[in-house]
Formats: C-alpha cells, structure tokens, sequence
C-alpha cells in the first residue's frame, strides 16, 4: 500500500518507550525480536527513531501472550503474521495508552480434542504440538485446560480401563499433557507478593490431573502456586509448610480411600505450619459424600470450576 494511502491504524506514531509500556514487552526484548526476527519491521522518524503504528502494538501483545502461554517465540512471530495476512490484527478502536492489554476472549471455536488424542495415541508428538500451537492461536490456555485438555485426559483413562489401548500408549499420551500443563503453571504471568498456595495429592493418591489443571488455573491468575504432585505424606507436608508458610493448602482425592486418609490432617499440618487455610477436593468426595464434613477445612464443591471460583473467592481475603 502507497506511503499517503495507509489506514491510520498502520500509520506509524508510537515510539519504542510508549509501545513497551502499552504491551509489557521490554525495550531490550523488542530490539532483539527484530534483529533476529525482524518483528515487527517498524518505521524510523527524521532522526532514525523507531515509530510502531497501532497494529504493530496489536501484533505484539498477542505474540506476549502466545509467549507467556508457553509457545517458543518463533513460532507466536510466525503465526502472527500468518494471521495478520489473514486480516486477524485489523484496529477498530482507538489505542488505550494508560495500561497494558489483557486477553479478551476469542470467537473462534474450540476444536480438536478428537484429533488431538489421536495424535496421542497414535504416538505422533509433533502433529500433537502442532495441533496445540493451532489452538494458542486462538485461546487462553485456560480455554485449553478445561476444554480440550480435561477432557482428553478423561479420553485417554477410558480408552485404557477399556482395554482400548494399553499402559505404555496411556502414558506417553498423559505424560504428553501433564508436561503442557507443567509448563503453563510455570510460565504464567508475574504472581502477586504473597505466599504460595501449596497444591498436594492426598496420601497414597497417583492422579493428579485435577489438581495440575487447578495450578494452571490459578497460576493463570496471578496466584503462585508450589506445587507437590502425587502421593504426599501428610507428616512430609507439614514439614514442607512449615517452611514456606503457604497461605492455603489444597489437597485432593480421587478415590474414597485417599479422601479418607485426610481426615487426620489437623494433627500434622495445623501444630507445623500455624494454621494455614486448608482446602480439599476431588472425585473421592463425590463417592462419598459423607467425607466432605469428616475432613476438616473447606470443601471446594462437585466440579474444577467451582473448586477454582471459591479459591479466588477466599486467597485475596487470606491475602
């Protein structure tokens, strides 16, 4: 397009200080993504200034939060401009100067969870990160933990209690996941100054995907998280707490049996790590309801979601 033709969201007016500010990249970070990418490609003023227009500041959240969701930084560059042939970064409204942009929900639909297992169970890794770096794209990776990746954990168990596909294919296909969710929990967006939530599987308790789904969903709202994963003995817990001193701790059960083991959490964690909020969870207490008012400490309800609104209900109040 002509020089004298440009749309006014192409012109280029911002200089680098503003443009760093309105999308969080730092200045250093944006001179090396155009010396090795040359992203974005901005114009020089008279005095060889570096000017972005409004659809480069546009460009360049969306590459920040493909980056923050744990997609290598090549890849976001090259699909923002796959999608910026596409018309993707057009700008509708004036550009807000006072404070960096937040994701907004996408339109697109969510697809893939079929394909994705799959890929899975197919052994095929690389078609699966491709299919992954496909739906970043378009979605949060709070989008992709409770719709897509959820979900095809619950796939992957029933293909193997039917007999379906055998435990090696189980594996590969769940520590596929589990990794992506590991990931996201550590790459998640600057936490707030307070104490982390510890996050443990009830003794004797191996699944642990709920409770990697729950870190990456309160990870993803600023909230950290320590987390200890499967099969937490409840004496090496408060010995843990009783060094960090957590501001919560959320321990869950998928089993009867494992939700059972919680009941005498008070004579270990509470005298070790002065009382902390303890909360519980899991598909354990759905089996038996009656071990929601046996365990002390504040039941987190029947689903992730709601497990996931109540905490961020009670940590700011903790906080």
């Amino acid at each position: 397009m002509p020089e004298d033709n440009k749309l006014p969201q192409e012109e280029p007016f911002y200089n680098i200080g503003v443009v760093s500010r309105v999308t969080g990249v730092p200045i250093a970070t944006l001179h090396a993504w155009e010396r090795r990418y040359d992203f974005p490609h901005s114009a020089r003023s008279p005095g060889g200034h570096r000017l972005y227009s409004e659809k480069d500041i546009s460009r360049l959240r969306w590459v920040k939060l493909q980056v923050e969701a744990g997609m290598q930084t090549r890849q976001a560059i090259q699909a923002a401009q796959r999608l910026d042939s596409q018309g993707y970064f057009a700008v509708t409204q004036t550009l807000e100067l006072t404070a960096p942009a937040t994701a907004s929900p996408s339109q697109a639909p969510l697809v893939g969870r079929e394909q994705l297992l799959k890929a899975l169970l197919d052994h095929n890794l690389e078609e699966a990160d491709r299919m992954m770096g496909e739906m970043l794209a378009f979605h949060t990776p709070e989008d992709l933990t409770l719709n897509i990746i959820g979900p095809t954990l619950e796939d992957i168990g029933r293909e193997w209690e039917t007999g379906r596909i055998d435990v090696a294919d189980e594996h590969l296909a769940s520590s596929y996941l589990r990794h992506r969710l590991l990931m996201w929990m550590v790459t998640g967006p600057r936490s707030h100054p307070v104490a982390p939530t510890v996050l443990a599987c009830a003794p004797g308790e191996w699944h642990e995907g709920s409770l990697l789904m729950l870190g990456v969903l309160l990870r993803r709202q600023g909230w950290p998280v320590a987390y200890l994963g499967q099969n937490v003995p409840l004496k090496d817990l408060a010995t843990f707490s009783q060094g960090v001193h957590p501001l919560a701790i959320v321990l869950v059960a998928m089993t009867g049996e494992t939700g059972r083991a919680l009941i005498d959490w008070p004579k270990h964690v509470a005298q070790a790590a002065g009382q902390p909020m303890i909360c519980f969870g899991g598909q354990g207490f759905l089996e038996k309801p009656e071990l929601q008012t046996l365990v002390p400490g504040t039941y987190l309800g029947n689903s992730l979601q709601e497990g996931v609104e109540k905490l961020l209900n009670l940590l700011p109040r903790r906080a």
